[in-house]
């Protein structure tokens, strides 16, 4: 008997949804924090990045969870990024928190002195108990502030995390995580290196981003995080067909609005036309299947898996073909990207040069 066939098979698709910091802390002088436009990814009208987002779930009855990025408001103050969180709740979708701890180096009107002999600190890892609860309380404030319901989940950023993290959110009150993706990032602790399934840390329950293997591929690419920019297709579906066949889940998969969108030489945004047809595919698929799959959130799943048990999950594979042409895919699509950017940047010299000329542009 196949296990798993008797229940639907949970998919959690999560977007990361954060402003950039870009080269500010390299060249304060030269570069600033990049806010709406990290989300939005705007081409004149059209938005390429969330604006396709909300557009394909909505197309497809997709719901989502939003890990929405709340400690960018020290420096942007509340406005920007509470108008995208409201945005999303108004397209019916999940918001819960996402935090950067490099944003509060903006606290300090000193900064940029301080960047001679202080470096910024955007992990989680290393930091005590007391202060990672401030960091987790200054979050929920702000939230309140931007009138969203107060947060079940918690993501933090670039998926560092030790177990102090998980004290901190029992301490909180807060019992639901998706902070572990040992793809990306590998604790320390074993009990965290965890590769899909729902895990008890503590009284919090972490539900990790899938992790998976590239059979027969050199060490460096054999483990990959589940995401729409680093997937092929051919490797997600396949993915979500063996979860269904073992019975493994939840599925989490991770994204984040400005991977659907590129951005040229002159600051616009392109469209990301591969990773847009991914999430095409994937919402289609998840979609005609709803007898196998049901697509689920963190808000709306959160008593569920609070109060479940520990649910162990096999680790995933896909075949070195599968693996090889996920790879191959991503290089010929950086490739394509960076040389249409050469394009538009060539283009607009011609354009000068013309002008100069007293002739039309290119």
């Amino acid at each position: 008997m196949v296990r798993g066939l008797g229940m639907k098979t949970e998919v959690c698709i999560t977007i990361d949804t954060e402003f950039d910091i870009a080269g500010t802390f390299v060249d304060p002088a030269r570069f600033a924090p990049i806010a709406e436009s990290n989300v939005w990814c705007r081409e004149g009208e059209q938005s390429h990045g969330l604006g396709f987002l909300l557009s394909t779930f909505a197309e497809h009855g997709v719901t989502a969870t939003f890990f929405v990025e709340a400690l960018n408001s020290i420096y942007f103050g509340d406005e920007p990024m509470k108008q995208i969180a409201q945005e999303i709740v108004r397209a019916g979708h999940d918001v819960q928190l996402h935090l950067h701890p490099v944003w509060t180096y903006f606290s300090d009107p000193e900064w940029r002195a301080r960047l001679a002999h202080t470096p910024p600190n955007d992990s989680f890892v290393g930091r005590s108990q007391a202060d990672v609860e401030r960091l987790i309380e200054q979050g929920r404030k702000i939230f309140a502030r931007w009138s969203i319901a107060d947060p079940v989940a918690l993501r933090t950023g670039g998926l560092h995390v030790d177990l102090n993290v998980y004290q901190a959110m029992q301490a909180q009150g807060m019992g639901l995580a998706s902070n572990v993706g040992v793809g990306i990032y590998r604790p320390q602790a074993e009990a965290l290196q965890l590769y899909g399934g729902r895990h008890r840390v503590h009284s919090v329950v972490e539900v990790p981003v899938l992790t998976y293997r590239r059979s027969g591929l050199p060490e460096r690419f054999r483990e990959k995080t589940l995401t729409v920019t680093g997937s092929s297709w051919r490797e997600i579906k396949r993915l979500l067909s063996t979860a269904r066949r073992d019975g493994v889940g939840p599925v989490v998969l991770l994204t984040h609005p400005h991977e659907f969108a590129k951005s040229d030489s002159r600051g616009g945004w392109r469209a990301n036309r591969m990773n847009q047809e991914r999430l095409r595919r994937l919402c289609e698929f998840l979609a005609q299947r709803r007898d196998e799959f049901e697509i689920v959130s963190f808000g709306g799943r959160a008593d569920a898996w609070r109060q479940s048990v520990n649910v162990p999950a096999t680790i995933l594979s896909v075949p070195r073909f599968d693996g090889l042409r996920g790879l191959a895919e991503n290089i010929y699509n950086d490739w394509m990207l960076a040389v249409s950017a050469c394009a538009i940047c060539h283009a607009g010299a011609l354009a000068v040069q013309a002008a100069s000329n007293g002739l039309p542009g290119v």
